[in-house]
Formats: structure tokens, sequence, C-alpha cells
């Protein structure tokens, strides 16, 4: 659920020649904002693995070691926890639009990931609408045109008489087509309970996410802050776009 930072990412490795074949584009250009989304839509393929220089992971499949989600009340009322997930998809992405505003300080994106599956180990008690639910095992959350609109907002700071961006805030909006759950071992293996109650997830899966949604929205904004800060404060500005 990280797909952000595939964009921040891809225009510090196009301007700092990493990979060569990325596309550079020049702040100054009057073409900026089309070079840059044809940058970033023709390397996001290529995004296949870590960059140590910007202590950033492999991105297909995107790991993220541990996810906790509490209960806040409502028809779908989990306690969550997931480790040792993984993500697919992520280099699938499209872009819808992109805009990075030097004067505004400011970075836009609207994209879409056709299709993304998000597979964790998990531990989760509690009710979905009316039935309660315990398990512990291997879950698979399949997502369809998972859609992510990612703002931020920076500060300038120098150093070394270069200039790099530090977040001031960040805001994200997140919206899927469709979703379908399967959640094994429910109940301690009971399959008859088991089936039943992923049957109704996915029966129910809008009111479900839009239940879920606050909390994974919020997860996953300020996972992509953090992994965008990285790229800021290692990569000045002039070495990016100049």
């Amino acid at each position: 659920m990280r797909p952000h930072i595939l964009l921040v990412l891809l225009v510090t490795l196009t301007n700092c020649s990493i990979p060569p074949n990325f596309k550079k584009c020049f702040r100054k250009d009057p073409n900026f904002k089309n070079c840059i989304l044809e940058a970033v839509q023709s390397g996001i393929p290529q995004l296949t693995k870590p960059f140590k220089s910007l202590d950033l992971p492999n991105l297909e499949p995107f790991e993220v070691p541990l996810l906790t989600v509490r209960d806040k009340g409502g028809a779908v009322a989990l306690n969550q926890n997931f480790k040792n997930c993984v993500f697919y998809g992520l280099t699938t992405m499209k872009i819808q639009d992109f805009d990075l505003d030097f004067e505004k300080k400011t970075l836009f994106v609207d994209s879409v990931v056709p299709k993304m599956v998000f597979k964790c180990h998990y531990q989760l008690e509690g009710k979905v609408l009316v039935l309660p639910i315990k398990g512990d095992g291997n879950s698979t959350i399949k997502f369809t045109n998972f859609r992510l609109k990612f703002r931020s907002f920076y500060d300038e700071i120098v150093r070394n008489s270069k200039t790099y961006y530090t977040t001031a805030s960040t805001e994200m909006q997140s919206d899927v087509e469709h979703s379908h759950f399967q959640f094994d071992n429910l109940f301690n293996g009971n399959k008859e309970l088991g089936d039943n109650v992923n049957l109704v997830l996915n029966d129910n899966w809008r009111q479900v996410v839009d239940e879920l949604h606050p909390e994974y929205n919020e997860i996953v904004r300020q996972i992509l802050t953090g992994m965008i800060e990285k790229v800021w404060t290692k990569v000045s500005l002039e070495e990016m776009f100049d």
C-alpha cells in the first residue's frame, strides 16, 4: 500500500542517472511537467531492485514487516495485526497526473494500480457486521484499480550551498474499485465457519473497505511520508533538476 514512493523515487533516480536509461528532466524546461510524467511512467516497471544509496528496498514485491490496526468501533470492529507482508503489483502503476510545483513547494500525484495483491500473516479478533471473527494464519487481500491521490507540502533548507526539501505536511486520499478477502485458518481451522466469514466479507466488501479505510489510509500516508523524506534529504534539488 505504498505506491507513491515509486513516484518520488523515480524523479530522484531519473535525475541522478540511476539507472542511466531513466529519462533526465530539467526544472527550467518549459515542458518539465510532461517530461517528469513520461519519465515516471516509463521508469516504474524498472523498480524491481533495491537502491542502497537511498536506503530504499526492492519495490516488486514490496515488503512491510509489521502493520497494526486497532478496533475503532462500528460495524467492522477488529483488532488486526499483520506481519511479514508483501505487496505485489506496484510497478504496474498508471500515472493520471504528476505535478511538482517549485514555487509553491508542493507535489501532487494521482495514480492507479490496476491489480494489487497484499499477502500477510494475520492475527485478528472482533466482529464483522454481526458476525464474531477470530483467526491466526495466512491472508490475501486483492485490490482492483487501487487509486491514490497524494499531496506533499515542503520547506527548503540549504546545506553546503545545496537546496533540499524537507516535508512540512502530507495528505492522501484513496479508493478502490473492488476488493477480495481470503483469511485462512479462521476459528482454529473450522472450515465451515471460516468459509462463511470470508463469504460475508466478500459479499459486503464495500462496507468493509469503507469502515477500515481511515485507519489504513493513515498508515499508508505515514509510511509514504517517511520514505519520501529519505529521498529528499539525500538528494538536492540541484542534483535532481539542474
